[in-house]
């Protein structure tokens, strides 16, 4: 008698946590460092390139905004694609193309040239962390997903402050231009190991009839105890109806919107661009605002140290508590303190154990909750369809990511005082935390979510 292809859900969900599933989290994890590097390597050489070549203000920002755009439509593109040729697939590609472009970064010889290169290097790192999201997310037990994500995700903050601490040491002795060729071998350095060890997403072979083998393979290292010869694989369900995947498969995008999901994805993108929004403001102000009170250039710099490093605290509790709990609880909470919390960091800027404290738990409540909105995308959005949810949702916040520091900028312009601008910072975290609550009462009816 043969068993449903749902009971090929129930034994990656409910599987004890081995060897085989630390070993991809811990894979996607170095690649989300790797990504973090490479996505802020600019910011660590621009303030050499400037004084080098001679860049106009708006000309660095076009710079910058060559790589956010690059990257926003990588993480459309490339996280739809990986539905349909598998998530190994477009992970191992996009490494090659932000390795490769990295390292052609450090032979430009013009703001042009690397404008270009940049914006194709930024198509590449786009398309890596929605597809390392699905892969920690599908290898992850339900009762542990969330804190996988959220560790994988951490990945990202961890590599900027790497490679911030790193490039202050190259960039003296060996030039700007050994932070991309730094950030470009050593993605193409990982490739054997992710090549050999970071297996295929289960489900994508799953619905591969000439896949069988290794899907048992897969499985066998979950949970060898299974009963491989009743699962067929012929049909690749979510665990509630299949009509859902058979009205879909050819078109993931427009799958976002149907059967319910149309405002669960439309709050979603909202959530992600004013959250991202709030970040880039963060870490492109924070730095000159402290300055700018009299703080030393090291004091400034070490603000977005803390900051990424209460974050990334902040993100494994919040976690930990979304896997114990609601997913919405922890994270309307966080961004709620954040609100009031953000407006302090404009009031104390000139007092460095007063606003280090505050920048502190500015980036333990609310950058820690935003890490955890990447597990909202893989929870509620069925299997077939995930790398294309999180990858248009992380894509469409990417106009948050741009227009924070621009919008930081013309606030500046206007006449705003740092306690004004920090005020109005706080704005967006209040609208992601009223946007959450409604979201958390029109979840999909994939996993319908009642505990708040």
């Amino acid at each position: 008698m043969k068993l449903p292809a749902s009971d090929l859900n129930r034994v990656l969900n409910e599987a004890k946590l081995k060897s085989f599933q630390i070993r991809v989290i811990a894979i996607c994890l170095v690649i989300a460092i790797l990504d973090g590097f490479d996505t802020q390597s600019i910011a660590f050489v621009a303030p050499v390139l400037k004084s080098t070549w001679m860049i106009a203000p708006e000309k660095l920002g076009l710079l910058f905004g060559s790589s956010l755009f690059g990257t926003m439509l990588g993480a459309l593109g490339l996280g739809a694609l990986a539905d349909h040729v598998g998530r190994k697939t477009v992970i191992v590609f996009s490494m090659l193309v932000f390795g490769i472009m990295s390292m052609l970064c450090a032979t430009a010889v013009n703001v042009e040239q690397l404008m270009l290169y940049r914006f194709i290097t930024g198509i590449g790192l786009g398309g890596v962390i929605p597809n390392l999201i699905a892969l920690t997310s599908e290898y992850s037990p339900t009762r542990v997903r969330t804190t996988a994500i959220t560790i994988t995700f951490c990945g990202f903050p961890l590599g900027a402050v790497i490679g911030g601490i790193a490039s202050a040491q190259i960039i003296p002795s060996y030039g700007w231009e050994w932070v991309f060729i730094a950030g470009g071998l050593l993605p193409l350095m990982m490739m054997p190991i992710i090549l050999l060890w970071l297996p295929e997403s289960v489900r994508f072979l799953a619905v591969k009839k000439s896949a069988t083998e290794k899907v048992e393979r897969i499985l066998k290292q979950i949970d060898p105890l299974v009963d491989f010869s009743k699962i067929t694989w012929d049909v690749l369900d979510d665990g509630n109806a299949s009509s859902d995947k058979k009205k879909h498969s050819g078109n993931h995008i427009k799958g976002l919107f149907m059967d319910g999901r149309a405002t669960w994805t439309l709050l979603l993108w909202v959530v992600i661009a004013m959250s991202l929004l709030l970040i880039y403001f963060l870490i492109n102000w924070i730095p000159t605002t402290l300055s700018d009170a009299g703080l030393s250039h090291k004091q400034a710099v070490m603000g977005i140290v803390i900051l990424n490093i209460g974050a990334i605290l902040g993100s494994l509790v919040v976690s930990r508590i979304s896997d114990r709990r609601s997913p919405f609880k922890p994270t309307i909470i966080g961004y709620i303190i954040g609100v009031f919390l953000i407006p302090v960091i404009g009031i104390s800027a000139d007092n460095p154990p007063v606003v280090m404290t505050v920048i502190f738990f500015v980036g333990f409540f609310t950058i820690g909750a935003q890490m955890t909105l990447a597990a909202l995308s893989a929870r509620y959005y069925p299997p077939h369809m995930m790398s294309t949810g999180v990858g248009w949702g992380m894509g469409i916040g990417r106009i948050g990511s741009a227009l924070g520091p621009v919008l930081g900028g013309a606030l500046i312009a206007y006449g705003f005082d740092r306690v004004l601008l920090f005020g109005v910072a706080a704005l967006p975290a209040l609208i992601v935390a009223v946007t959450l609550i409604v979201m958390s009462f029109n979840t999909p009816p994939l996993q319908k979510e009642t505990d708040l």
